[in-house]
């Protein structure tokens, strides 16, 4: 069985080191579009696929939204880390909000963990780009993982999510 791929519309949307920085709803003020439209966008889909895609070591990337659905399922899994020792809700929040403000490798950097699947920026814009759109993808990402996911209706720790910490995705890990 292959991995899930994203079934985002990749067309006329813009570009950084091969990631198509796609509509995200969000009130986060940042570079990516705003979705306009019904259905999932690109954080839904990481969310939806993110127990059965974290199974797989090898992913055959299609396009730039599967390349945005692999950095970001890679930042769910550090975000499930993080969690870990975490048993409420409100600090879980505060403390992946913190992490997705953080500075992050970005391609090319040495401690980017996915080699040559992203290429490098062209120049200083592209890598701003890059920075920009995933601190807002991150920082949205977070939210809906909290409020979603991580924790039942009762404020206990779901431990169906949890259990996917020790999981890593393609064999790799984002570093803080």
């Amino acid at each position: 069985m292959p991995a899930y791929h994203s079934k985002q519309n990749t067309e006329g949307y813009e570009e950084a080191c091969s990631c198509t920085l796609l509509p995200i709803k969000s009130d986060i003020k940042g570079q990516a579009p705003i979705y306009n439209e019904n259905g999932e966008d690109i954080i839904d889909e990481v969310l939806t696929y993110f127990r059965a895609n974290v199974l797989f070591r090898n992913f055959d990337v299609k396009n730039g939204a599967d390349r945005t659905l692999i950095y970001l399922t890679l930042f769910a899994c550090q975000c499930l880390v993080k969690c870990e020792k975490i048993d409420d809700k409100p600090t879980a929040l505060r403390e992946l909000k913190e992490l997705s403000r953080k500075q992050f490798a970005i391609p090319g950097d040495a401690n980017w963990p996915l080699g040559s699947l992203y290429p490098q920026p062209t120049n200083r814009n592209e890598s701003d780009l890059f920075r920009a759109y995933f601190k807002q993808a991150r920082e949205e990402l977070c939210i809906r993982l909290v409020e979603r996911h991580l924790f039942d209706q009762d404020g206990s720790k779901n431990k169906w999510w949890q259990s996917f910490s020790k999981r890593k995705f393609m064999g790799k890990e984002l570093k803080e």
